[in-house]
């Protein structure tokens, strides 16, 4: 019985670790699996090899973790640092017990009432405080929205990973040199240290990577507005021309109206008049319609977006009747969002005989609603795949669009995300709830 307990708070400890520090929710079955394998390796295993049997839990984890997950990188090192963060903890909780009780590790694990408070009380530990973890990471710091590039992730996984396997070795090696209070209090202070190493790296790229993130998109956001302003300008100048040049051409057309001379009339409004209205193009009045959009880095994004749509012919339709102005949600989230919404809408309406994308903004009460709908072949996968990392209509290496929308919603509990598609439209619908703020 003592056993059994002992290896049941040992793989809940796992358990927790694992599942609350993953950036995605795993569904229930997949939760199981995690737990069962845990339970039946430590149950099995460690009576046999003893702590080396951890080898054999760590490793076939990592594996469930890979093939349950879409961000596999992130999720690996996240249970990784679970895991650094729940030895170390343990080696200090044994070492403050050592010390109270004046116990040596084998005495501490042969002593069945302080071995099982003892499991009890730190498998509760790690349930509350890795499930805090968990939340600060992935609401408060928001670590996947940040934490995209794939080479950087590759490298804090194989540090995290070279690291724990170090942790393992070391306490498996230990127990067949036998435990005793010097061991235990020297590897705790060795192991807190570490992890405060590793801890203070992990954040330190976090904040390089979160600022050369903010640093690209306000480039990014500078260039929509040089594009949104040299666009205006444009328009600025067509409109100066023709009011300098518009009295001039009634004042002739009088004269062809007064001589009761159609036919000159004609041919002055086919030749003159009409390459004149034709500056006055049909995208200048569709780009008209972004006025109503308050947000001017907003603005400039979604003019330089379907400038350049008109410009490699597809034939856009903007839907905006009322002004803008509460979006209900940060205005670099909502651009970023909408940017990747609007180049895979491009890509997509390209590959059709149609080439239309229609975009159109509005307010139910006080919600936004905003609609992208393109022409667009038939998906060869599940629409709900394509949100998945790596999974795309568009070819290997491709597919991150999607997966970065939903990293970025999950921080946004009044977001809606609805994905359809009815031939031959493809249509994204994001509704922004006002959360009464």
């Amino acid at each position: 019985m003592i056993y059994f307990i002992y290896t049941l708070t040992g793989a809940l400890c796992v358990y927790f670790f694992c599942v609350h520090l993953l950036p995605n929710k795993l569904t229930i079955l997949k939760r199981v699996i995690i737990f069962l394998y845990a339970f039946s390796t430590i149950f099995l295993f460690n009576r046999i090899f003893g702590q080396a049997s951890t080898f054999i839990t760590f490793l076939g984890i990592i594996l469930l973790i890979y093939f349950f997950t879409n961000n596999q990188y992130l999720s690996l090192s996240c249970y990784l640092f679970g895991y650094l963060y729940t030895i170390t903890f343990n080696y200090l909780f044994m070492w403050i017990a050592g010390f109270i009780f004046k116990m040596d590790m084998e005495a501490l694990l042969t002593h069945h009432l302080l071995l099982v408070t003892f499991s009890c009380v730190y498998c509760m530990f790690c349930g509350t405080t890795t499930k805090l973890i968990g939340y600060y990471f992935h609401k408060k710091l928001n670590i996947a929205k940040y934490l995209t590039n794939n080479h950087l992730l590759k490298a804090i996984f194989i540090d995290l990973f070279l690291l724990v396997f170090f942790y393992i070795f070391n306490f498996s090696y230990g127990e067949r040199l036998g435990y005793n209070y010097g061991v235990i209090a020297i590897n705790g202070i060795i192991f807190l240290l570490l992890f405060l190493i590793t801890v203070f790296l992990m954040y330190s790229v976090y904040k390089v990577t979160m600022g050369e993130q903010a640093y690209k998109h306000r480039m990014a956001q500078f260039e929509n507005l040089r594009v949104y302003t040299k666009r205006l300008e444009k328009s600025y100048g067509i409109m100066r021309k023709f009011k300098h040049d518009y009295m001039n051409i009634l004042i002739t057309m009088s004269g062809f109206l007064k001589e009761n001379d159609m036919d000159g009339l004609k041919e002055y409004y086919g030749e003159r008049i009409l390459p004149i209205s034709r500056a006055f193009t049909e995208s200048d009045t569709k780009l008209g319609n972004l006025s109503n959009i308050k947000n001017t880095a907003l603005k400039s994004l979604l003019s330089s977006k379907f400038v350049y749509m008109m410009e490699i012919g597809i034939k856009a339709e903007i839907e905006l009747t009322e002004p803008i102005n509460a979006l209900n949600m940060d205005c670099l989230d909502l651009s970023r969002i909408l940017g990747i919404f609007l180049d895979n809408a491009m890509e997509a309406a390209m590959e059709t005989e149609e080439k239309e994308v229609r975009f159109c903004m509005f307010y139910k009460g006080r919600d936004l609603y905003l609609i992208i709908q393109n022409t667009a072949l038939p998906p060869t996968y599940a629409i709900s795949e394509l949100r998945s990392h790596d999974i795309s209509t568009k070819g290997e290496n491709r597919g991150i669009g999607l997966f970065n929308v939903d990293v970025i919603l999950k921080s946004y509990e009044n977001a809606i995300w609805n994905t359809t598609y009815e031939e031959p439209y493809f249509t994204q619908e994001l509704i922004l709830i006002h959360n009464g703020s």
